[in-house]
């Protein structure tokens, strides 16, 4: 289900246009939502992933080094 709009971390206008950057003509709202969700379940993943680098080596601060190697781990 769909989350609220309230619920929602990233705008589904974004979104939006981030699906016609990539070639396609027309977008439906569900689709953008969806996309939205996926994007936004998969930012979770790797933000959790960055933690448990930065907390093993001791740091409190997510680095973008932390967030690179979350993102070459999950990729694999």
């Amino acid at each position: 289900m769909p989350r609220s709009r309230k619920e929602r971390i990233i705008p589904v206008a974004p979104i939006d246009r981030l699906i016609r950057k990539a070639g396609a003509g027309r977008v439906s709202d569900k689709g953008a939502e969806k996309l939205a969700q996926i994007l936004e379940e998969v930012g979770e993943t790797l933000a959790r992933r960055a933690f448990e680098i930065t907390e093993h080596t001791g740091r409190k601060t997510i680095t973008d080094k932390d967030i690179d190697l979350a993102y070459k781990q999950w990729n694999r």
